[in-house]
């Protein structure tokens, strides 16, 4: 475990170390793992709390004085305790599904936070800080080149008024795909998995492909790795992200996908493969762990974009209104992709196809928009 340890997040465990020698303690738990952090100033996790407006000092005192001190003898060795062993396994967890190949104090913190519980996760959270900002703040760190070979077909929406599933998109499909046959299917956006997987199957043999669902394999990662393509279908998608994360297919499906195996999405799926779902359309029926996504896209999407209509007598918040509150505390582009509308991404190319017009809002600027066919690769640049 500890090869894999960048240079701060040795510091921070030897500064870990020390709290706990400082406290008398026979192993390091959270509360050592936390001081150990706020004692690297100059650390990413520490950063990052300061950017959330975190008093590093104030937190630090506050941390230090509820820890009581031991009347043992100091041991000679610490141990890791249960809790702290949990941690760093969800510190390489989150460094894996990030692509990183190593294991810095921003991963530490992360598992702290994502642990199930902890004393030091309880502080956290007490002083108002938010665990999908610190995750939104390792974003930044997916190198563009990691991203060069993705081959993306995103759709805004899987049935067109008139016309049955996928057949307003059939065609954009079959020359994505070209001669490749193994389709995995995720059906995890709907309660009805196999329902769901048979549909699609329909789907995709008219079109001249075998389709297969992640959900009928013991272990769904593990038919991510054997797949020729995979395809995300539409639905809940908070339901969707939760199963994702359960079934440990975020890092399988962006190990993949990062080398270049075609990953298609309609709505749901579409959405999860942004950086985050926070500008989807559905109810939170379920929590997620997270809001961050798949990230194979650098920059956010609106599927099922409905225009204000002047004429309603709705009163109700309109899909621009919305997008607006998200520009209020996040500065990402925002696409919104009109129902009939996809996009068509080869590593630094972005080709918006389809039928309708897409509508770009950045914060504080008027929006833009694309009618298909159009290049959109300079959205990436912007985005990197």
């Amino acid at each position: 475990m500890f090869d894999r340890f960048s240079e701060s997040a040795k510091t921070m465990m030897k500064l870990a170390r020390d709290a706990a020698n400082r406290h008398l303690c026979s192993d390091i738990n959270a509360e050592h793992l936390l001081i150990g952090i706020l004692e690297m100033p100059k650390g990413y996790a520490s950063t990052t709390l300061t950017a959330q407006g975190i008093d590093i000092a104030s937190l630090h005192t506050a941390l230090d004085s509820l820890l009581p001190r031991g009347s043992e003898p100091q041991p000679k060795q610490l141990t890791l305790s249960a809790t702290t062993k949990r941690i760093l396994e969800q510190a390489m967890t989150v460094a894996a599904n990030l692509g990183h190949n190593h294991i810095n104090d921003q991963h530490v913190l992360l598992g702290i936070l994502r642990d199930h519980d902890n004393d030091a996760k309880n502080v956290l959270l007490r002083v108002g800080v938010d665990p999908d900002t610190i995750q939104s703040a390792m974003t930044a760190s997916i190198p563009t080149s990691q991203r060069s070979r993705v081959n993306l077909l995103l759709i805004s929406n899987s049935t067109m008024h008139g016309g049955g599933y996928l057949e307003h998109c059939a065609s954009e499909i079959n020359d994505f795909l070209g001669d490749r046959k193994r389709v995995m299917f995720v059906p995890y956006a709907l309660a009805d998995h196999e329902g769901y997987a048979q549909k699609a199957s329909e789907a995709f043999a008219a079109m001249g492909h075998d389709l297969d669902s992640v959900h009928r394999h013991d272990k769904p990662s593990d038919a991510i790795d054997d797949a020729d393509a995979v395809f995300i279908g539409g639905g809940n998608t908070f339901r969707l992200l939760a199963a994702l994360t359960q079934h440990d297919l975020i890092s399988a499906i962006q190990k993949r996908a990062f080398a270049g195996m075609p990953y298609m999405g309609s709505s749901a799926g579409t959405n999860v493969a942004t950086l985050s779902i926070r500008t989807t359309n559905d109810m939170p029926i379920v929590q997620p762990p997270s809001f961050t996504a798949l990230q194979l896209v650098p920059f956010q999407i609106n599927p099922h974009y409905l225009d204000p209509d002047p004429s309603s007598a709705h009163m109700g918040e309109t899909r621009a209104e919305r997008i607006q509150q998200f520009h209020e505390e996040h500065d990402v582009p925002v696409l919104g992709l009109r129902e009939g509308c996809m996009l068509r991404i080869t590593g630094p190319t972005m080709q918006l196809r389809g039928t309708t017009n897409a509508r770009l809002f950045r914060r504080a600027q008027e929006p833009e928009e694309f009618q298909p066919p159009c290049d959109m690769s300079s959205l990436l640049d912007e985005c990197t």
